[in-house]
């Protein structure tokens, strides 16, 4: 199954008893190259700070005295720095037999919405232009990003709010997934999910989900 890493078979097991089988992986990643700068510059500007915060005696050599460990130590500070963004760089959207499950790096930060929380009627798929996202298009009373920043998303409502999964992906495979779990599980106006939901709708004005 595409998107299975150790991660995913992890959660699998953890969620299994409660939500049943894994049927589908859906995953949204962006990984923030425009922080790899800024995150080398802080990696020098530690190095030489620590130049000058060593304490030294009279035998040992000046300040900047061995430049390619310098470099070396400020380069892997700095990459150090960068790969912290990777945390937020990947997300995972999972179909179950019984139910969605997001956030799953962590037990206590893992959500779980079953299919008898959420509303057929509400899933929608949505896809927005080239410089914005679903997120910042899609208004709500509340609302809730799963994913990472990116132009489609998957849309649904559970308990009090909305919830968006988006994506750089297209998300039609998902909505599928979601429509035959929701099928085999009896979940009443399942059958219409994917008719009502695909294709995408273009958002390009503020909308209201609400």
């Amino acid at each position: 199954m595409r998107g299975r890493n150790w991660l995913v078979r992890r959660a699998a097991r953890r969620l299994g008893p409660e939500l049943g089988a894994l049927r589908f992986v859906a995953t949204s990643s962006k990984v923030y190259w425009k922080a790899l700068l800024p995150c080398l510059a802080v990696g020098f500007a530690y190095g030489a700070v620590g130049e000058f915060v060593t304490p030294r005696s009279s035998r040992e050599p000046g300040l900047f005295s061995d430049v390619p460990l310098f470099v070396l130590v400020s380069l892997l500070t700095g990459l150090v720095l960068w790969s912290l963004t990777l945390l937020m760089s990947f997300r995972k959207l999972l179909v179950f037999d019984g139910g969605l499950a997001a956030r799953i790096a962590r037990r206590h930060t893992t959500l779980v919405f079953r299919w008898s929380e959420i509303d057929p009627a509400t899933i929608k798929a949505v896809t927005t232009a080239e410089g914005t996202t679903p997120s910042r298009m899609l208004a709500a009373g509340r609302k809730t990003s799963l994913g990472v920043p990116g132009r489609n998303a998957l849309v649904f409502r559970a308990g009090t709010g909305f919830w968006l999964f988006e994506s750089r992906s297209g998300t039609a495979p998902l909505v599928l997934a979601i429509q035959q779990a929701m099928l085999d599980a009896g979940v009443p106006g399942a059958a219409r999910v994917a008719s009502r939901a695909l294709p995408p709708a273009v958002v390009s004005t503020h909308t209201s989900l609400d």
